[in-house]
Order: structure tokens, then sequence, then C-alpha cells
């Protein structure tokens, strides 16, 4: 009995961007608390991330089923494609929990860990909605995901849901101050941004551009330091003296993680993520100032005001973790 069921195991759907973080933040305190039997889902195309979770877990890579800004059309094969890679993967594994961080790549496996071992599944709404749920996870609490919640405002989307508290990345390097601004937008990126920051004349800067090509910016600043992607942003989080990010999870970890003066930038670009207004909640939840137009005086003007965070909110991914590793431990003591 005991010998087969100690061989439970977590599955932490990663997927990609700012999703990421989210189960980046569950699986750091999964292994805080002692459980190292994880599974970790990264999207193809994202090596980085899984250089990321490499000492978390192991890491599976499985196709995205729908690509950021792509029709959905395009992505039918890979649909299919990744439900089927979900099948194999919990057949071969006793998975008896499941975070999923939410997006489209969470959707397969999720579905596939219900038909095929009945897996306890678990997920969060985004960090920056208030009004309206995002598309997958609203699928996934269908489907039969208890929600966890960041604040008391989001049980509107999710009376059911549960509130535990922001849950973001916790810190990975003490605080300190190299003197530089970073300016980080994910994925995606955003170039008017860029552009914006560029004509600022500020001597020091780290750009993280996502899919913008980072080469012209380093040409014309050659004290910048520009790149498409990291494995590890909370290496340049942390010696930031401001961080200049757009609506998500980066700058919780910003604000929250780290305590820096943080400026929180409106990207069209995302497309699918939370509307305008919400996101100006969630600035004002992290004190800090929200830009919904890119403009010279008005990224002047934020700079002038921004300060560092005053309130403090605890982690609620240790309540997550929590709540999955008493699923898993009941799963090992229960009978087959």
């Amino acid at each position: 009995m005991m010998n087969g069921a100690r061989e439970s195991k977590a599955l932490i759907i990663a997927g990609y961007g700012g999703h990421s973080g989210y189960a980046f933040a569950i699986i750091h305190e999964l292994l805080q608390l002692g459980f190292k039997k994880s599974l970790v889902l990264v999207a193809e195309g994202y090596g980085f991330l899984v250089e990321k979770f490499k000492p978390y877990g192991e890491v599976v890579v499985q196709a995205l089923p729908r690509r950021p800004g792509e029709p959905l059309y395009r992505g039918v094969h890979r649909w299919f494609k990744a439900f089927n890679q979900s099948l194999k993967l919990l057949m071969k594994h006793k998975v008896t929990a499941v975070f999923a961080s939410g997006s489209n790549f969470s959707l397969p496996p999720s579905i596939a860990s219900r038909i095929v071992s009945r897996a306890k599944l678990y997920t969060v709404e985004a960090i920056e909605r208030f009004t309206k749920p995002s598309k997958a996870v609203k699928i996934l609490g269908k489907i039969g995901a208890t929600v966890f919640l960041h604040w008391e405002e989001q049980l509107e989307m999710y009376p059911k849901g549960v509130v535990v508290g922001p849950v973001y990345e916790p810190p990975l390097y003490e605080p300190r101050d190299e003197g530089y601004a970073l300016v980080t937008t994910g994925t995606l990126g955003y170039k008017e941004l860029f552009d914006a920051v560029e004509r600022l004349g500020l001597e020091r800067v780290v750009l993280q551009t996502g899919d913008v090509n980072p080469e012209p910016y380093i040409n014309r600043n050659p004290r910048w330091i520009a790149f498409k992607y990291t494995s590890d942003i909370h290496r340049w989080i942390a010696g930031a003296s401001l961080v200049i990010t757009q609506q998500g999870l980066t700058a919780a970890i910003s604000r929250l993680a780290y305590g820096k003066p943080t400026i929180i930038v409106w990207n069209p670009r995302v497309s699918l993520g939370a509307v305008k207004n919400d996101v100006r909640i969630y600035a004002e939840k992290l004190e800090a100032p929200f830009i919904d137009e890119v403009e010279l005086h008005a990224l002047k003007k934020a700079m002038d005001s921004v300060k560092s965070a005053r309130k403090a909110f605890s982690n609620g991914s240790r309540k997550i973790a929590e709540t999955m590793l008493k699923q898993i431990t009941n799963a090992w003591f229960s009978p087959k």
C-alpha cells in the first residue's frame, strides 16, 4: 500500500509568460515544505523557463495550443497534439494534485488529469483581474478546479473561490540599488514604451524586450543592457533603482517581493489580459503610478511621484502549496 502510494506527484502546469510565475511561486513553496516530487509542464519554445524550473522538479515540454495573438484556427492541430501528450504523461505518472497556472496551455493537461487520474485540480485567477475573469480559469472552475484568489474583490467573479492573498514569486536575492532602471514587458514586448524610455535620456537601463529586437537599443545606448528573455528576472529586479513594467505578475514581484519603486504601464498588445480599469485598480493595490498611454510627460511625472512600497502582504502561494500537499499526503495513506 505505502510503497506505491508514496510515488504520488504534483503536476505544475507552468505554461509560458506571466502564468509561469504563479507556477514558480507554488513549486518553490512545495520545495520549502519538503515536497520534491513535482512534474512541471512548460510550453514549447520557452527554453529559458526550462532552465528556471530545472532545480525544482522534472520539467516536461509540451505543445502550446494557441500562441499569443494567434487566430484560433491555426492552432487546431496543436490542441490535439497537446491533449495526446497530456494523456500519455498522466498515464505514465501517478498525479494526485494539479496546479494549473492559467492560459490555454493549462486546458489539455487539466482535462486529461480529470479523465485519467481524477486528480484534485487547483488554479488561480490573474492577480490584475477584478471585473472580467480569465477564459481559461473560468473553464477550469467549471470542470471542478478550486479557484484561488488574490483579493477579496475577486469573489464577485468567483463566489466559491478561496481568497489566499496575493500570489507572487518570492524574493530570491537581497534587494540592492545598482543605479539602473529595469524596463520589462514580458513575452510580447512594447516597442512604444522602449522608445519613450530611450527619449528620457537615462544613462543606465536594463531592457527586457520579449519579441521586440533589442539590438537597436544596445547600438544607440552603449551603457544599456538589453535582452529578449531571461531565466532569472529576479536578479535584475533585485538590483534596480526603478522598475517600469506592464500589467501582470512582474509588478507584484517588484513591489511585494522586493519593495521596489514600480511604475505600471498599460500595454495594449496584451490583448487577452485584464481590461484597463482592472489594471488601474491593481496599480492602486500596489501603490504604483499607472500610465494608460505611453507619453514622455506621463513617464516623467510617474518617475517623479513613484515611491517605495509601504503596504505589506503575506504571500498566498504558501497556503496553496499547503493545500496541495495535504491532498497528496491523503493520497499516500488512502487505500488503493
